[in-house]
């Protein structure tokens, strides 16, 4: 079952509440086996530096962060996520959203990851408005997120990252109606080439463009870093 454009923006009022608020529980039993699919591109170490995690969810990859010496700032909209959250040294979990700076103390940070988080966020542009500000000149960025361009499994009965009936050029949110994370929250589809440009439009540079090894484009994986002027 997919729902259209206008299903889609009626289900879901993003100023009202943070969907992921319903389905805390559930989400942290079904993704309790899954590794962040930022890690294996973090920096190995870091010593001394000051990380923020933007949309930690239940705070597993702040953890991991904070495991390299980090000291994390882990900020998410949902108070349901964060109540899951493991408490951990290092580790600030803070709620807030992800399209203003309302939760930060005006200090930059060395580093800004977002893993999965993306496809959740209404104001994409905010987002990264906000990562941009955030972040010190020079500063390294790393965002993950399911790859625009993933066409579904058949053999696994996957759908794929846009609705089948609409095709990929199509962008909005949407839900599977499966029993996944993308049935029970539903994701915003948008082209690859919306995510790249709105990523040099909040003034980052690209280091690295990243798709891990699948046999479909299954996740995007970006490196940035902030401007140094």
């Amino acid at each position: 079952m997919t729902l259209d454009a206008d299903q889609g923006s009626t289900a879901y009022n993003p100023r009202m509440h943070s969907r992921y608020d319903a389905v805390a529980q559930w989400y942290a039993r079904f993704t309790a086996d899954w590794l962040p699919v930022c890690v294996p591109y973090l920096p190995e170490d870091l010593r001394d530096q000051r990380v923020l995690d933007l949309a930690c969810g239940n705070g597993v990859l702040s953890r991991l962060i904070a495991d390299r010496g980090a000291a994390v700032t882990a900020v998410d909209s949902s108070a349901g996520m964060l109540r899951n959250a493991t408490p951990a040294d290092h580790v600030e979990y803070r709620e807030g959203d992800a399209t203003n700076t309302g939760w930060w103390d005006g200090e930059q940070f060395d580093g800004v990851v977002s893993n999965m988080a993306l496809m959740d966020i209404e104001d994409l542009d905010g987002a990264l408005a906000v990562i941009a500000s955030v972040t010190m000149p020079a500063g390294w960025v790393l965002l993950s997120l399911l790859h625009p361009c993933f066409p579904g499994r058949e053999d696994t009965g996957t759908l794929s990252s846009w609705p089948p009936s609409d095709g990929y050029s199509w962008e909005g949110w949407w839900t599977t109606g499966s029993d996944g994370v993308r049935g029970h929250v539903g994701a915003h589809h948008r082209t690859l080439s919306t995510y790249l440009n709105a990523v040099l439009h909040a003034g980052l540079e690209f280091v690295e463009v990243i798709e891990p090894p699948a046999d479909v484009p299954r996740y995007l994986v970006l490196r940035c870093r902030s401007r140094s002027n």
